[in-house]
């Protein structure tokens, strides 16, 4: 964990605009930092990319990793049906950029679907109803692997109902670059779908919510 002076110093070498203040560091992961920050009165979160993390997504993918969550996420946000599902994108700063590579995303507040699940005990009706309008109306608009695992969304209670948000889009679609030739081949072929691993993690959700005793991690 970084020290009170460590993060202090990781705040002091960000660069954003003048409308961006950013409050604190609220976590590190596998490929980005994640800040809480206001953008004039609004509750936002700053994704700042790993430079190990950029270089690969450019020389494997050959993209930018914040212009390709940003998009892939507005891409999300613009569909009607679910937007009340996935976090609001505001702004992207590419490597291009004079300011930090980064994201500017909505606050999600709430608590991951994998401790909701085990502090319940069960998955409520309404979240898995949800992830299945999600899924569907994604796959409708040919988007696909959304990254849907129990410990990747957020839930929230609103009007007495439990409501998932997704917040993180930045894992390249299987699809698009498979990890073999079999699975390429299953997806080549159509005997794999687009969207296999967002139902399959669909039906974790639900076998989650099903099981007496708490076991991996998907």
């Amino acid at each position: 964990m970084p020290t009170h002076s460590s993060k202090n110093a990781i705040l002091q070498s960000l660069k954003l605009p003048e409308d961006v203040s950013v409050s604190e560091l609220l976590g590190q992961g596998g490929r980005a930092q994640v800040f809480k920050a206001k953008l004039d009165d609004q509750d936002v979160i700053v994704k700042v990319y790993n430079k190990d993390v950029a270089s690969k997504y450019l020389e494997k993918y050959n993209v930018d990793i914040a212009q390709f969550e940003f998009d892939r996420n507005k891409a999300l946000f613009e569909i009607n049906e679910i937007q009340e599902y996935v976090a609001k994108p505001f702004r992207v700063y590419p490597s291009s950029s004079r300011y930090s590579h980064s994201i500017i995303q909505e606050y999600v507040s709430g608590t991951i679907l994998e401790n909701l699940i085990k502090q319940l005990g069960f998955l409520p009706k309404e979240i898995l109803d949800a992830g299945y309008l999600i899924v569907k109306h994604a796959e409708k608009n040919r988007i696909h692997d959304l990254d849907i695992s129990v410990g990747n969304l957020k839930i929230s209670k609103s009007n007495g109902f439990w409501k998932p948000k997704l917040y993180d889009f930045n894992i390249m679609p299987q699809y698009l670059f498979p990890p073999n030739l079999i699975v390429g081949l299953g997806y080549k072929l159509g005997i794999r779908k687009k969207s296999f691993r967002d139902y399959r993690s669909l039906r974790n959700w639900d076998r989650r919510g099903r099981q007496k005793k708490w076991i991996g991690r998907n």
